[in-house]
């Protein structure tokens, strides 16, 4: 749960969505207007600089101050927004390596302080899209090494995101009291996690190797949770511990639908609704993107797919025989 939007809902006074968006158009409009006679009649690096920090700062001492949703929606997410923006146009100047630094240090930092649970998602977002690109030594952000990092490595950084939910699981919020810092964050963490995890897997290329990793996440996932719920009848633990290795190896068939796979596991076990229909959407795409895969024959991928389907069928019998 979260616990962190300062705002007072027992008078009825939660806005609509569409009520919502056109605060938040309203003020953005009247924050971009300020963002561009800024750049009309402000030339200097360094005054852009102080302008956008101004501006950023504000934005998050609102959000712990001020209770009024509608002053927050209106004046706080925009005035974020176009302090940010300002300040990227002013590190245009710099090298491209310390513009994603500079800018990774601010959102940090902002997030940290940042009250508002809707504002701390839309600043952790980057945050996790961003890390990566610290580590580039080029200038261009179309250059070669990105390229190979996009191949080569960013499926491994989706599964290390996995990671970071898998260690919120094993903190969990529950342990802690409804005043504790920690509490306030993972909400977000979990959001931005599954969301980042996606958005990498769908830019690396397919290996074997990466299908085998996530099939072994997902079969440890799966084994600590058999175990807290199985550990007093052997017979049925070890039977449902064979059952996942299988389903595990049936997810083997593309890297994609092994993350998948381990995306539901770990948000089904603290039932994360977004993280599950998320990671569930994100089956059904993987496996139809392997249906339609043009590099592999007809029959090589109907045979795969109709052995994985019959894994999980005996899959779900054995289940419902073994909860009951």
């Amino acid at each position: 749960m979260e616990f962190t939007d300062k705002y007072d809902y027992s008078e009825g006074t939660k806005l609509t969505w569409p009520l919502k968006l056109f605060y938040f158009i309203g003020g953005q409009i009247g924050m971009s207007l300020i963002a561009f006679f800024v750049g009309l009649f402000l030339y200097e690096t360094m005054v852009f600089h102080f302008i956008g920090l101004c501006m950023i700062v504000g934005a998050i001492v609102m959000t712990r101050i001020v209770n009024d949703e509608k002053l927050i929606l209106a004046v706080g997410y925009p005035l974020y927004l176009s302090g940010h923006i300002i300040l990227i146009i002013a590190l245009f100047k710099m090298d491209v390596n310390l513009i994603v630094f500079i800018n990774l240090c601010i959102l940090i930092v902002s997030w940290i302080f940042c009250r508002n649970h809707f504002m701390r998602q839309a600043i952790l977002l980057p945050i996790f899209l961003l890390i990566p690109w610290v580590y580039d030594e080029g200038r261009d952000y179309f250059n070669d090494d990105i390229i190979y990092f996009v191949k080569n490595y960013s499926f491994y950084y989706a599964i290390f995101q996995l990671g970071i939910y898998g260690f919120t699981i094993l903190y969990d919020a529950n342990k802690f009291s409804k005043e504790n810092l920690y509490v306030q964050y993972i909400p977000t963490i979990r959001f931005c996690a599954v969301v980042t995890a996606i958005l990498y897997a769908l830019f690396g290329i397919d290996s074997y190797w990466q299908s085998i990793s996530c099939a072994i996440g997902t079969f440890v996932v799966a084994c600590i949770l058999l175990y807290k719920n199985r550990k007093d009848d052997t017979k049925k633990l070890v039977l449902s511990i064979g059952l996942v290795l299988l389903g595990c190896i049936a997810s083997c068939v593309t890297p994609n639908i092994s993350i998948a796979m381990l995306g539901l596991v770990l948000t089904f076990t603290v039932l994360d609704y977004f993280g599950v229909i998320t990671f569930g959407l994100f089956m059904g795409y993987s496996i139809s993107k392997f249906y339609y895969d043009l590099n592999m024959t007809l029959n090589h991928k109907s045979y795969l797919l109709l052995g994985c389907g019959i894994i999980f069928l005996s899959l779900f019998y054995f289940i419902k025989k073994l909860s009951k």
